[in-house]
């Protein structure tokens, strides 16, 4: 594996789905990925700090369905069952949608620097 296992995060990242998607594609093609995807997180959270501040539901199930789908791609699983929570069962009032999207959004914030970490240190 590419990452050094001191670099991996485990309460973020489950190591094994790394693992799996570099024997899929190769060391090289696995640092590109991860730093696509954390180009990607950094571009959710730029849309979902607006979608909170405009307090724009429908922004926020948009965000979620993309984040469920590649954090649980790149072994985020923790952001991937939150967003996946908050897409397929939303809060019915906008103060608690809200409340469960800034809790998503810490576990952005936490996931982008853990995978920034990785990043820097793929031998």
């Amino acid at each position: 594996m590419p990452i050094p296992e001191e670099y991996i995060d485990n309460s973020i990242t489950q190591s094994h789905v790394l693992a799996q998607l570099e024997q899929d594609v190769g060391s090289l093609t696995l640092v590109r990925l991860v730093n696509l995807f954390i180009n990607e997180l950094e571009e959710m959270l730029t849309r979902l700090d607006a979608a909170i501040e405009e307090q724009n539901v429908d922004k926020i199930k948009e965000i979620m369905h993309v984040l469920k789908n590649s954090a649980a791609l790149y072994g985020a699983m923790t952001l991937a069952a939150l967003a996946s929570q908050l897409h397929d069962s939303p809060p019915v009032n906008i103060k608690e949608n809200i409340s469960a999207a800034q809790i998503v959004q810490h576990n952005l914030e936490k996931t982008h620097d853990a995978y920034q970490l990785m990043a820097k240190n793929i031998t």
